[in-house]
Parts: structure tokens; sequence; C-alpha cells
């Protein structure tokens, strides 16, 4: 409070209103190959259409696209991040009006989009591809409407089809000059193409002065040079998934695993998501080690040997239709666990089993393989989440188990993500007190606004509250901020919870008794013991 050196009124405001965010529970991101799409950043994909006009359709094999796709069915907050080993832009160079050649496709792809020294050519700018791929081959390009009085002309998009029809699906008016047009709108070709065209980014070249206009085309020239590059090896994929390791830079809460199941990459998603700590990883058995339940534990003992409440690993594969080729193909569950897992925060809350029934049906086909009791038991012991077809009733997540090894209630994917949506909404919440005094009336503030929040969470079943209580407690006083803590500059919170758990085993028990027989009597003497 300031010091007032004369009478008068003084007005200032104190917000104490402050309250713990909601968060959104079901922000997945994926990494995996493509045939096109961007390379240099991750992507925010909002639904299937868009990553289609993004990524191109699924091709057989390839299950970044199916495990997207799948996801996107119930979910609407998809980051992804295409990865590619050696992929190459496709493009051509368009030489000055009156120059020594002619407008010509590169013969060799390019790793970048950047300039290319071509002896004896008078090069004014490139166009390329927007991302590498042999997609880029697939567009061509002409230059028209040259207007030598305000230096703008036309680059046209072209798109030539399977059966080599071109279709014109882009037309930009520009100019090489720095300059806006009627409208207001900058004209100069690299502000207006690139980051905005579907189909092609350009870059000048800024040796030329400003004012020379581009050499017209009587027809269209095809793009050419674009490669997919070889097979991505395991070091790609993880290097995709290194870019979301800082839970500040990307907000998310379940990373899908898109078939890519060798030890290396989902090891790197277990570290991810373990050094994040607010986020899952859904992983998929090996396909290889669908030959057997036998085989499938030993995978999972073995191969994989994960100890960690941060990852769930569901089996066996799913079979779908796959409307784009036209056939039934088998793919990765991850996908559609991980819409489930959207589905399941969409009627219920995260800290609802996503399995069963009510909310873990999958609208597919069917299963690679169908389990009996035995089976399933075995796959259940050793921390696999079976798929199971159930003739008549449909196809259904039939597990709840993290591959954490030691029994707790962290064993249970509810449990885990009912402590992820809590611990990173109140750490958020507690940014605020940061720097603040560690008095008493911090630590009071601090306790009424995480019971505040906490109360909300039990009265939507977040806790076990059969003992009459609220199911949670908070402790930030003096018992645990002793004298020694408070010098440290430290501020201790404690919450203690009894989450919710899933009724997984459901015993039916049949009671007979004699024509005489008093129910109560029985009850009260505890026979259904």
């Amino acid at each position: 409070m300031g010091i007032y050196l004369s009478p008068g009124v003084y007005v200032r405001e104190r917000d104490l209103s402050n309250i713990i965010p909601n968060l959104s529970t079901t922000v997945a991101a994926i990494v995996g190959y493509s045939k096109q799409g961007n390379v240099d950043d991750i992507t925010l994909i909002t639904n299937s259409q868009q990553f289609i006009q993004e990524f191109g359709e699924p091709e057989i094999g390839q299950y970044f696209h199916y495990s997207a796709l799948a996801f996107l069915e119930k979910g609407n907050r998809l980051y992804c991040k295409r990865v590619v080993n050696g992929a190459l832009y496709g493009g051509a160079w368009i030489i000055k009006d009156g120059g020594s050649g002619a407008n010509t496709a590169l013969t060799v792809g390019m790793a970048t989009p950047e300039y290319a020294a071509v002896s004896g050519e008078d090069i004014l700018f490139y166009i390329f591809g927007k991302d590498p791929g042999t997609w880029n081959n697939s567009i061509s390009i002409r230059v028209e409407n040259t207007v030598a009085a305000d230096f703008t002309f036309d680059i046209v998009v072209y798109w030539t089809d399977a059966d080599g029809n071109d279709t014109e699906m882009e037309r930009w008016n520009v100019s090489r000059k720095t300059q806006i047009d009627g409208f207001g709108k900058q004209q100069y070709l690299e502000t207006k193409i690139n980051g905005y065209s579907q189909y092609i980014v350009v870059k000048d070249n800024i040796l030329e002065a400003d004012t020379v206009l581009p050499t017209e085309q009587a027809t269209s020239l095809d793009i050419a040079g674009g490669s997919n590059g070889s097979a991505v090896t395991d070091g790609e994929v993880m290097a995709g998934w290194d870019l979301f390791a800082n839970p500040d830079n990307i907000d998310i809460r379940i990373m899908l695993n898109a078939g890519y199941t060798s030890t290396a990459v989902q090891t790197k998603m277990k570290t991810v998501a373990e050094g994040r700590l607010d986020c899952i990883a859904i992983l998929d058995i090996a396909y290889s080690a669908l030959t057997s339940v036998s085989a499938m534990v030993t995978w999972r003992q073995t191969t994989q040997n994960f100890n960690s409440s941060y990852c769930a690993v569901y089996a066996p594969w799913l079979k779908i239709y796959d409307q784009w080729n036209d056939k039934e193909v088998e793919v990765p569950p991850s996908g559609y666990v991980g819409a489930q897992i959207a589905y399941n925060d969409y009627v219920s809350d995260p800290w609802f089993a996503p399995a069963g029934f009510n909310r873990g049906l999958l609208n597919i086909l069917s299963v690679t393989n169908v389990f009996t009791k035995g089976e399933r038991d075995t796959l259940y012991a050793a921390q696999i989440n079976p798929i199971q077809l159930f003739r008549g009733e449909g196809i259904a997540i039939w597990g709840n188990k993290t591959e954490q090894t030691k029994l707790s209630a962290l064993s249970s994917v509810n449990v885990r993500r009912l402590l992820i949506t809590l611990e990173k909404a109140i750490s958020i919440a507690l940014r605020s007190y940061a720097f603040e005094p560690n008095n008493e009336l911090t630590r009071l503030r601090v306790t009424a606004q995480i019971e505040q929040y906490m109360d909300l969470l039990s009265s939507r079943g977040a806790f076990q509250t059969e003992l009459g209580d609220r199911g949670y407690r908070v402790v930030c006083d003096s018992t645990n901020n002793t004298p020694a803590t408070i010098d440290a500059l430290e501020l201790h919170v404690d919450i203690f919870i009894k989450p919710s758990r899933a009724a997984e085993y459901i015993q039916l028990q049949t009671i007979i008794t004699t024509s005489g027989a008093s129910f109560e009597e029985l009850i009260a003497r505890n026979v259904l013991l």
C-alpha cells in the first residue's frame, strides 16, 4: 500500500477472483510418414477433411493416416508431425522477359526450396511445391497477363489428375515489387503466395531489379524433380516426438503410436510422456506378435518391457474398410483408442474408464484376433488391454490398465488421466502465487482456490466418497510449511485423494433359500459374504 501525503479518495482494485482453468483433455499428437504435408512445423488438424487436404489420402501400409483419421472421427484437435527421409521438392525456374532461355522444370529436386545457381539462364524467380514429395510432379504452372505499367502478372496453378487432365486450382495476381493493389493488399509474390497457396511456394531472385517481368507461357509448365525419399527410420520418428517434449510449447494429453512399434520409438514416446507429466502414450502391440497370446506376452514383457503409468498398450490390430483404396485393411489400434478417449470425455469425464460397452465400442469391421476368456486373463495380467469381439454385441475395448507393473491405483488408465487433469490444471493456477509472500494469508488463498476446484471434481464423480468425506483433502498450512521450508523459499501444497475406481470385475452371486426364509434376516446375518 502506498503512503498517502494528502487527504483524498484513492481507488485501487484487487482481483481475488482467480479460478483454476478447465483444460482440454483430448488434445492428441501423432508423428509419422506421409507423401505430402508440412515437414518444417507441427500442424494442428481439426477435422478429417483438413487432414486429407494437408497430408493426402491413406496409402496401404502407412499407418500415420489411418490412425489420424480414426482419431479425428471423434476428436477435434490433433497435432501432426510429418517425418521424411531424403524427400525432395520439385520445382521450376522462371526467366526474365527476353532472357536467354525458357521457363524450365528442375531435373533434380531440392532438399529445401532455395536458390539454385543455373548457368546460362536469366532466372527471375523459382516455383516449388509447398512441401516435398512426388506429388509436386502433378503440379503445372503458367505465367500470364504481364502488365508492364503496374509490374504485375498472373501465376496460374494447375493440377494434373491420374488421367492426364489439367485443372486450374489457383490464380495469383502478383508483382515482384513491394506494392499494394487497389484493395490495400500486398502484391509482392512471396508475401501473397507463400503460406497461403495450397500447392506452391515462390522464391524471388532479389539480385534482379524488381521492375523486371517474367516470360509469359503459351502452355503450362510441369513442375519436376519431386521425390518421396527413402523409408523413414526410427531416428526420424523419434526426432519428430522430440518436438513434443516441451509442454510449454505444445499442449497435448494423448500420444498416438500410429503403428511404429519398435522398442526405440515406443521408448521415446514413454520418455516424452514421463518428462511432460501431462499426457498418456497410447501404444500399439507389434504386428509380428499377433501370432499367439504367448507371443504377445513375450513381446510385452521381454521386447518392450515397460513399467510406466504414463503408457497403455492395446491388442490386437483392427480390421477396417479403407474407402480410399476400396479394400479391407488391418491397422494398429492406437488411433481408434484415442478416438474413444475423446468420446469418453465428451459423454463423461477423464476419470471414467474409456472401455466397455458404454464408452469403448469401436466402429470397425473386426479384429485380427478373437480372444477367449483365458487369453484375456493372460493378456490383462501382462498389462495388455484386449480389444474384444462379442458376437451380436459389437467390438469393445475390454481393458483399462496402464503399463505400470506394480498394482496400485495408477495401474488404471482412468486414474492416471484423473491425475493428469487435476495436476496440470492446479499447476497452471499455482503459477500466480510464485513470488508471493509465504505467509498464512497466501496459504489460505491457495487452499481455498484448490478446494473450490476439487469440490467441482468431487461432485462429478472424480473421487470415492463412500466414507462420507469429499474424497480429498488439501493441506497447505504450517504443518507442511515449516520455518525451514519457508527459509528454503518453498511453498508446499499436499493434496490427498481417493481416486474413483472402475468396476472391472463384476461378481454375480445367486443365493437359493427355503420358501420360508426371511431375506432381511439373511442379509443381516451377512450370508452374502
